[in-house]
């Protein structure tokens, strides 16, 4: 009896430091590039846990002229990255408050709206946008969207990276 009480309470203890260590996500420097390649191929792993990381706002505009507001970090052809060619990784984001406005979008430095985001997402579907390419063609890229509980201006950014590649 002590012995199936024990496998019991050990089972139980493991079911509990799971659900909580892995129901929440703070995207670092560090984890921020591979986490959301994650979560592109692997999205169902992520809905409705809690999340939270750094971003800059950035205002995207499809081909039809609709324009988005995304929460998204610069990736250059880094670890991981096979393009070859700048891109950004966030999320579309979902916000019922004000969202503060993209700054220095066609600058390629640090001196952008920082943004600490905190939320969840909602739902695995992804969202396409037919964007236009530096070169004039037509490409498509994918966000999934993130709904944000908190969404915080971070006046000192100087720690935080334009870039991400790991």
């Amino acid at each position: 009896m002590k012995k199936v009480i024990k496998k019991t309470f050990f089972a139980l203890t493991v079911l509990v430091i799971l659900f909580f260590c892995a129901c929440k996500y703070n995207l670092t420097e560090d984890t921020f590039f591979l986490t959301m390649t994650n979560m592109q191929y692997y999205p169902q792993q992520y809905v409705g846990a809690d999340i939270s990381f750094d971003a800059f706002t950035y205002e995207l505009t499809d081909i039809n002229g609709e324009k988005h507001i995304c929460v998204v970090r610069q990736c250059s052809a880094g670890y991981g990255c096979k393009c070859g060619k700048d891109t950004v990784i966030g999320f579309l984001i979902d916000f019922d408050g004000k969202i503060p406005a993209p700054k220095n979008q066609s600058e390629k430095n640090n001196d952008k709206t920082w943004v600490h985001v905190k939320g969840t997402l909602p739902h695995a579907e992804k969202t396409n946008f037919q964007i236009y390419a530096i070169d004039g063609t037509v490409e498509t890229i994918t966000f999934l969207t993130f709904k944000a509980e908190t969404l915080d201006l971070i006046e000192d950014y100087s720690g935080l990276h334009y870039y991400v590649d790991k």
